[in-house]
């Protein structure tokens, strides 16, 4: 897909390039489905560490109870239950790229023990008492800004700062309206190589696509593609093959939400964005467990 020299996306890029020959950590924040982990492949695959492997450490689905030892791994002893020793991702990253995944959804504890990681590129194994030199290239993703999660008190200030060396923003996709169409084409030309078929977009899915706001940005897009792909009985989609909910969002774009309206809908992105994690939803929102409890009964989100 090319992109207009004026788009954001090409400023990404941009900034990436000046950096994918070193191993400066690099931050990486969007809303979620904009696609992140894309561009940590890019950094990645486009390094002079390209042939080393490229790990992935998804912090908000691990249990809490789990993330130290699948990042750091453990010695035999450290806990009950531990008859061997076993390598953490961190281990596994050697010589190449460790993506931290939604570094905001990450416990405080964790958080202290992941600063030397950044900070000094070294660390312990649980129950471990050698440390252990970690080469590899740090790229954190996060779908909530850190700094807002810094100012929340859910997000250690000094560990952000290491962090924050480059930082790139992903626009979410309602911000990019020129690039949709052309991005929808090109996903459809993906989908094609992946069942085998020849189909394409009418012209008069762009006017969906413009009134849209697509909440789950490009991971959106391409699923209602694949779904109408799969449903058609033409090679042609067209805006009936698409979502109702997109459509509709054509008649009804110049209605103004209620506050209750605005208030569901934070609600749920941000409970989406933390895998229904309510204690560090309602961090996030500001409010306490029981507040967020009533308000998920209210807006029936449960």
């Amino acid at each position: 897909m090319v992109f207009a020299p004026d788009s954001p996306v090409i400023a990404v890029y941009r900034t990436l390039e000046r950096v994918r020959e070193g191993t400066t950590t690099v931050l990486i924040e969007g809303p979620s489905g904009t696609g992140k982990d894309a561009f940590a492949q890019w950094l990645h695959y486009n390094s002079p560490r390209r042939d080393a492997p490229f790990i992935k450490i998804d912090f908000g689905s691990l249990p809490e109870e789990l993330v130290e030892s699948e990042l750091f791994g453990y010695e035999r002893g450290a806990f009950t239950g531990a008859v061997n020793s076993k390598v953490g991702k961190l281990d596994m990253g050697q010589g190449g790229t460790v993506v931290l995944d939604e570094v905001a959804s990450m416990d405080l504890n964790v958080q202290a023990k992941l600063l030397s990681v950044v900070e000094a590129k070294q660390y312990y194994r649980v129950g471990g008492t050698r440390s252990i030199q970690l080469d590899a290239r740090i790229i954190a993703l996060s779908s909530v800004p850190l700094a807002q999660a810094v100012d929340r008190q859910i997000f250690r200030q000094d560990l952000f700062f290491r962090l924050n060396l480059i930082t790139v923003r992903v626009p979410p996709l309602h911000e990019r309206r020129p690039e949709i169409f052309p991005m929808a084409e090109f996903l459809l030309a993906q989908l094609d190589r992946k069942y085998k078929a020849n189909s394409r977009l009418h012209k008069d899915c762009k006017a969906v696509f413009d009134e849209y706001d697509f909440p789950g940005n490009i991971r959106e897009l391409r699923n209602a593609l694949e779904r109408a792909l799969l449903m058609s009985s033409s090679s042609e989609i067209t805006p009936d093959g698409l979502p109702p909910r997109w459509r509709a969002s054509r008649s009804s774009s110049t209605k103004l939400l209620s506050l209750e309206e605005v208030e569901k809908d934070y609600i749920t992105e941000i409970l989406k964005q933390t895998r229904g994690k309510k204690v560090k939803a309602a961090q996030i929102l500001g409010i306490s467990r029981k507040t967020l409890l009533e308000k998920r009964k209210k807006y029936g989100l449960e």
